[in-house]
């Protein structure tokens, strides 16, 4: 396939929810085979932003091939003159 330009492509996403008892076997299982970053202690919070009617959303929920997201993210609380990150999302 050289030469071929893949212009969007299918996400797949599964979410799961653990008891605490599988959360603490993932990571146990997980533990060899990671290392904790500089990010490793924060908390990561994220804003999502919309039109005043919800477009966004309510398009992403629709399941399109292609859609938008815009958000904002800290690690940690940020203060005055900490880094936030904005990013628009196209997938």
């Amino acid at each position: 396939m050289t030469g071929t330009v893949q212009y969007s492509f299918r996400r797949v996403e599964k979410k799961y929810f653990l008891t605490p008892q599988q959360y603490q076997q993932m990571c146990a299982g997980m533990a060899a085979y990671m290392q904790a970053d500089q990010h490793a202690r924060y908390t990561i919070g994220n804003l999502y932003y919309d039109t005043e009617n919800y477009a966004l959303i309510r398009t992403s929920l629709e399941k399109p091939v292609y859609k938008e997201k815009l958000r904002i993210r800290s690690y940690g609380v940020p203060g005055d003159r900490d880094k936030v990150f904005v990013e628009l999302k196209k997938v």
